[in-house]
């Protein structure tokens, strides 16, 4: 019997052995771009991250071999690097990511897949393993141990601080992170669940598994199309709502025509999946997906004809606005450029220093906002910080009696704007409560730059998927930032 070593704390990594970087001259951007991935670097060894993802990587595999531990535990520091420099780019699609990365010494080094025999190990595929290996509450706590380090005064020191990050004022905002659909109008829900049933048929007939047809596939996807052409050109029409009711009659009939042709492909393929080329769990996802949109088909059907040929109007709790992602929110925002948005809200708290500290995304409605505000206290005040929350900023949305009275209990100063004028007029006699909603304004800033690092849309399918993506995003913001503040601190002290 072979007897396996320890898995111990040491991982052998090639750092030592890659070759020099390329010598890149006469090009500020590259050096400033170079200078904050080394301070990054640096973060992620000296705050424990790193030991943290390879504690993380072994988590429901301490039955494993040593060696699939330790091929973990090396996959694990790759994820860590790759989704953070993803992130520091404003999150990428997979592909154009791993062009990039193979592309660029620099940036491949920072991942740690350049060694003496080339770039290898960035492929599509692996990114995208690589941004689902760690859980959302991983990477929530890997983010709550950086913002430790950072507003712990000893444990500062081993990053490089000279002082701990200002942590005891706390700003305050909520916004909708859009989710990646198109506009929700009703009878376009008839295209997407014909569109997806069909894809799926075609699959299935494709394998060698078919069911009777009038035509082929392509034929009914081209009568949808046509249909969807004639309803956008009702409007021009005299009789504009005839015609819209018309061409919708005609959509319910297909849309029906389409599924009982998918149910039909869907029951030959649950029976002799065996006989195709797919295994069963890539049959099973067809059968998921056709299922899925089979339930959806005369929910989008009601929902059409109440707003198109009933003229009435369906309650926001019960409209769908996408058969894809069933848990996106109307929310009400009253701005310039829109009066609505579809998505989910996104509840933010940073520091002075632009270090988020803590964060929540809402799957249903969001509560009230003063609400939003005391759960975030709750949060942070389980953190390992030198000063505790000292004050709390935020817009009108966050005012309410309640919320003022529950600061009061926690002897947290109210830097909240008040609703009512004359109250409002009052507090602007405060020099404290001043200064501190003249730097909530930037706030808003802080939303727009960490929106750019979701991509303003992420792309990613499910709730799941979207929330462990804006964890990622807020770990390589914080990491950004404070890579900023170590560089700001050296030039200070090169200057002095």
């Amino acid at each position: 019997m072979k007897k396996e070593r320890p898995l111990g704390e040491t991982i052998a990594i090639q750092s030592w052995l890659r070759p020099a970087l390329t010598h890149v001259g006469a090009n500020k951007d590259y050096a400033l771009f170079r200078e904050q991935l080394e301070g990054v670097d640096g973060l992620l060894r000296g705050s424990h991250l790193e030991s943290m993802a390879m504690d993380f990587a072994v988590v429901g595999f301490e039955g494993a071999s040593v060696r699939e531990q330790r091929a973990r535990t090396r996959f694990a520091l790759k994820a860590l690097r790759v989704e953070t420099l993803r992130m520091l780019l404003g999150n990428p699609a997979y592909r154009p990511f791993s062009r990039t990365v193979a592309a660029s010494d620099l940036m491949a080094d920072f991942c740690g897949v350049r060694r003496l025999d080339g770039i290898r190990g960035i492929s599509k595929s692996v990114l995208e393993r690589a941004s689902k290996f760690f859980t959302a509450e991983q990477v929530r706590w890997m983010k709550q141990v950086l913002i430790e380090m950072c507003g712990e005064k000893d444990r500062a020191k081993e990053i490089g601080l000279t002082s701990p990050v200002a942590t005891e004022t706390c700003l305050v905002d909520t916004t909708c992170l859009e989710a990646n659909i198109h506009f929700p109008i009703d009878w376009v829900l008839l295209r997407d669940v014909a569109g997806t049933l069909l894809k799926a048929t075609k699959l299935i007939r494709q394998a060698g598994l078919r069911r009777r047809m009038p035509c082929e596939v392509e034929e009914l996807a081209r009568r949808m199309n046509r249909l969807c052409i004639e309803m956008t050109h009702t409007r021009r029409k005299e009789d504009a709502r005839r015609a819209r009711k018309r061409v919708l009659r005609k959509m319910k009939r297909l849309v029906k025509t389409i599924a009982g042709h998918a149910r039909s492909h869907r029951d030959r393929l649950e029976r002799d999946y065996a006989r195709t080329e797919y295994s069963q769990g890539q049959a099973r996802r067809i059968i998921e997906r056709v299922d899925r949109m089979l339930a959806h088909v005369p929910t989008v059907i009601a929902q059409a004809h109440e707003r198109i040929i009933g003229g009435r109007p369906v309650p926001s709790n019960r409209k769908i606005l996408s058969v894809h992602e069933p848990d996106v929110q109307v929310i009400v925002r009253g701005k310039a450029s829109r009066e609505v948005e579809f998505g989910n809200t996104l509840f933010l708290a940073e520091s002075p220093q632009g270090l988020i500290l803590d964060w929540e995304m809402y799957r249903q409605k969001a509560p009230a906002e003063w609400r939003q505000l005391q759960d975030s206290i709750e949060r942070q005040s389980a953190f390992d910080l030198s000063a505790p929350i000292g004050a709390a900023v935020g817009d009108r949305g966050f005012y309410a009696k309640s919320g003022q009275a529950e600061l009061q209990d926690r002897q947290i100063y109210d830097a909240i704007c008040p609703r009512d004028p004359a109250e409002l007029k009052r507090r602007l006699q405060e020099v404290r409560f001043v200064r501190l909603q003249r730097r909530r304004g930037s706030t808003e800033a802080r939303v727009a730059i960490l929106k750019q690092r979701c991509a303003r849309r992420l792309r990613c399918r499910s709730f799941g998927h979207r929330y462990q993506a804006v964890a990622w995003a807020i770990l390589g913001h914080n990491l950004w930032v404070v890579a900023r503040i170590l560089q700001e601190q050296e030039k200070l002290r090169k200057a002095a």
